[in-house]
């Protein structure tokens, strides 16, 4: 059966809202867990529960898009924009829309990162299969749904082209990006798992343009993990505690640390873009009926 918003069911999504809104206005939503001690995530606020396919069964979206959904609030900070996100998640999905293509309209757009895919054109075996799995996503999307053993195939291609690519290159991660979305968007992980080997491939390029290395990421660690042993600098508490660390005794390298932290921020953008580009895509797709709802 297509995944249909809310089965066309108004009621549905008003009883979505509700339980939505009551954790965010009674100060129980959070970002994780899913359910535990009255508190709720994106999901358990709606189904309460830790139960992901539940809620993509209940609401009528792809489960793919529900597993991927804490993963976009996850991204907004503070906690008022990821609940406004959370909100207009259900609140502008039109009840009855056909959500049957955007997990591979998202894949597409994904695979067609120009970051993405200037790495993989240096490799051919790695280009092909970037085209390849961009090709089935079309099918898809075209009603022309390919079977499990293309798929696969395709896949295996990927695979063996990413294999070929040091363990350590950017080149390897985007081929990785590549094998995370080679699976059909019936598939439960694919978009989260795409989507975030596409953003760890940004976080890496970024990290790169600063010449940010894994001596200095480890030189920052041993550094709050000795603070914390000592009780160095405990009036302070978590970031601000490692700020102030090398603010004291490692000026120079807290500079470059505050580079570091801007190309996160940059690259975590990845998830709110991505997050409201989704909500766009559900916007423009066309309505339907659940065939009960329609007699």
């Amino acid at each position: 059966m297509a995944d249909i918003a809310f089965h066309g069911d108004p009621a549905i999504k008003a009883q979505a809202l509700e339980r939505l809104r009551r954790h965010i206005t009674g100060g129980s939503f959070v970002y994780f867990p899913a359910w535990e001690n009255g508190k709720a995530n994106v999901i358990g606020a709606v189904v309460e529960a830790d139960d992901t396919p539940l809620y993509a069964e209940r609401l009528g979206y792809p489960v793919s898009l529900a597993d991927t959904l804490p993963m976009f609030v996850n991204g907004f900070r503070p906690q008022a924009e990821a609940e406004r996100f959370a909100v207009a998640w259900l609140e502008r999905t039109p009840v009855g829309a056909d959500l049957t293509r955007i997990v591979s309209q998202l894949m597409l757009e994904l695979l067609s990162n120009d970051k993405l895919a200037a790495l993989t054109a240096q490799h051919l075996n790695v280009e092909q299969a970037r085209q390849a799995v961009m090709a089935l996503h079309s099918r898809a999307i075209a009603g022309d749904a390919p079977d499990r053993k293309i798929w696969k195939a395709t896949r295996m291609a990927a695979v063996h082209a990413t294999d070929t690519l040091d363990e350590k290159s950017l080149d390897r991660r985007a081929g990785q990006v590549v094998e995370a979305a080679a699976w059909p968007g019936t598939m439960r992980t694919v978009l989260r798992d795409t989507l975030s080997a596409l953003g760890t491939l940004e976080l890496y390029l970024a990290l790169n343009d600063i010449g940010w290395t894994e001596e200095e990421e480890s030189r920052v660690f041993h550094l709050r993990e000795k603070a914390e042993t000592d009780g160095y600098k405990s009036d302070f508490t978590g970031l601000d505690r490692v700020l102030a660390i090398l603010d004291a005794d490692h000026p120079d390298l807290g500079r470059r640390f505050r580079l570091r932290l801007d190309r996160v921020e940059e690259a975590s953008e990845r998830y709110r873009k991505m997050g409201w580009q989704t909500i766009e895509m559900m916007e423009r797709a066309s309505l339907t009926a659940e065939p009960a709802l329609a007699q």
